[in-house]
């Protein structure tokens, strides 16, 4: 059943915690091999974990390597998709959890994904460019735009996907 009612009383969503998190680090895991695709079709698409590659390593993006920028491309969505988790988590303990997606609560949903999408976007912009940018922050206005594009099509992955893969709990 697509949209039901959440069980009353056996958990905050209707899986165990421990489940909870294991949807949303398969769900982060693929979403971030998808994300592959828009990254690597637009012109300055992979630059975003080339610059927060360059905030760990204290280098500058154009010197870190594409493997090192994929690992924490796809790290970052893993957190993210986990960061999800918490929020959807959190938030089924005080919102209405009557009509949900396949156990998961509507409302924790649609809040859990437009947060960590805006927070995505907003670290990258405001903190992770500005400061870690080095030799790309010429094409700092294009790179952001790309990365907006990015990060809501991580969000609206995330959003159909999770409940989605709920169902093969």
């Amino acid at each position: 059943m697509l949209i039901g009612t959440a069980n009353k009383g056996r958990y905050v969503l209707d899986y165990p915690l421990t489940q909870w998190a294991f949807v949303c680090v398969v769900a982060g895991a693929v979403v971030g091999l998808l994300l592959n695709i828009p990254m690597m079709t637009q012109d300055q698409g992979y630059l975003p974990a080339h610059v927060a590659a360059a905030g760990l390593t204290r280098a500058d993006p154009a010197a870190v390597g594409r493997p090192l920028a994929a690992v924490v491309h796809h790290g970052t969505a893993l957190v993210a998709a986990l960061l999800y988790g918490a929020v959807v988590a959190g938030l089924s303990s005080v919102l209405p959890t009557a009509v949900s997606l396949n156990g998961v609560p509507l409302l924790p949903h649609i809040i859990g994904v437009a947060g960590v999408t805006a927070f995505i976007y907003y670290f990258f912009a405001r903190i992770a460019m500005p400061r870690f940018g080095g030799s790309v922050r010429d094409d700092a206005d294009e790179i952001i735009r790309q990365w907006a594009l990015t990060a809501f099509i991580f969000g609206t992955a995330l959003a159909l996907f999770v409940p989605v893969l709920v169902t093969w709990l």
